[in-house]
């Protein structure tokens, strides 16, 4: 049996953890494996992170005393040394998100890629902010000794460095100037840069409809599994859809397109709300909460957000609080009349009572009595059931007003 051929810079463990990993891959872009990987088994993903880290720690290069000038210079080659934006986090407390917040600052990435678009380096700095000439040099020094793995140690025979990081030339300069010929290197022309943004903007604009794209099918696969009752998969689908979502919103999409990433982003938190709530092992309507309050943050005019939201608190038995929810929902004039909501309000106040006395006591104290419950009295809607059913029992002429 024939030994299998392990890549410079990966262990055997390594080779056989990502192996099993790619097993039944079809994807066509880097979003694509990213979403294959997130599916995979947890145990086995972690042995590919302790594999890694394994790789590292056996091929780890001491970039203050390598020597560069050993290095082979490889013919016809070319790589290219970016600075990425990658988010907003806080200096202080560490918090990363997508978007900026209160006291935010960018986080930035060095990305250093070859003319076979290989990834020589993805190195994120440690803080927030403009990354030091230091953490540049270094990057530049892993691309050279350490690359990520199975790229091998070598110098390019151009070096091209993006006009983002002209102010590290000091730096980079007496480093970058001790290589004898045939290396060279430069700062990208204008030109240069603005072919680099419009490539990125091309493949932004097919990554966002990608993106909204699969979100809808991992959608309608979460709607078959919800119906089916099946929550694990259901919850599986939405997390799925969301994931698509979140990678589209990153792509700077158009504001057309954001309002569809919110709107069905919305969808998808209601839904997945929906899914905890569902009876049996594994409810959590703590979840259902949450990801009801995410919907109606991601689109606040999305009733059934506002739905899932009171049947999660009717659950947890805040009656009060459910209350206050549909009625301040009920009270949006596109709301006014929404069935769902004036379905839950009804069942949240216990129901329309069937009999005479009950119903006169509970219409005045929600419809007339100063010292009553107010946060009802102006739904249009639940006003008009409470007389229908006073019609019902009390006869054709009852009305609120003249009891």
């Amino acid at each position: 049996m024939s030994k299998k051929r392990v890549p410079q810079g990966m262990t055997p463990e390594l080779l056989d953890s990502m192996q099993q990993i790619l097993q039944g891959f079809k994807g066509s872009d880097l979003s694509d494996m990213m979403r294959h990987v997130s599916g995979q088994d947890p145990a086995m993903l972690e042995a590919v992170i302790n594999a890694v880290s394994d790789a590292k720690e056996k091929n780890q290069v001491d970039l203050s005393t390598f020597d560069y000038a050993s290095l082979r210079i490889k013919r016809d080659s070319f790589w290219v040394v970016q600075l990425t934006q990658m988010g907003f986090g806080d200096p202080l407390t560490g918090r990363v998100a997508d978007n900026q917040f209160p006291g935010s600052q960018p986080v930035f990435q060095i990305i250093i890629y070859d003319d076979r678009n290989s990834y020589r380096v993805l190195e994120q700095a440690d803080k927030p902010g403009l990354p030091p000439s230091s953490f540049v040099l270094q990057a530049i020094q892993k691309a050279m000794a350490n690359p990520i793995p199975p790229l091998r140690p070598q110098l390019p025979e151009f070096l091209l460095v993006a006009r983002k990081l002209q102010q590290h030339l000091p730096v980079l300069k007496p480093f970058l100037d001790s290589f004898p010929a045939p290396f060279t290197w430069r700062i990208e022309t204008r030109e240069e840069e603005e072919e680099v943004a419009n490539g990125v903007h091309e493949m932004n604009i097919a990554g966002v409809k990608n993106g909204i794209r699969d979100a809808e099918q991992e959608k309608e696969r979460g709607n078959r599994a919800f119906v089916n009752k099946d929550r694990k998969k259901a919850i599986e689908h939405y997390n799925k859809a969301i994931d698509c979502l979140l990678d589209a919103e990153s792509q700077k999409p158009t504001d057309a397109e954001l309002v569809k990433i919110k709107a069905v982003e919305a969808v998808c938190f209601s839904n997945r709300a929906a899914s905890w709530l569902l009876p049996g092992e594994g409810q959590d309507a703590q979840k259902a909460l949450a990801d009801a309050d995410r919907a109606i943050e991601e689109d606040c005019e999305y009733a059934k957000a506002y739905y899932r939201k009171a049947k999660a608190l009717l659950t947890l038995s805040r009656t009060d609080d459910a209350i206050d929810a549909l009625t301040s929902a009920l009270m949006k004039p596109n709301f006014a009349f929404e069935k769902g909501l004036n379905d839950a309000l009804v069942e949240a106040y216990g129901g329309f009572p069937d009999t005479a006395d009950a119903l006169r006591t509970f219409c005045l104290e929600k419809f007339k009595n100063e010292d009553g419950d107010k946060r009802a009295r102006h739904v249009a809607e639940f006003r008009r059931r409470a007389e229908a059913q006073l019609k019902t029992i009390l006869g054709p002429d009852a009305t609120i007003d003249s009891l």
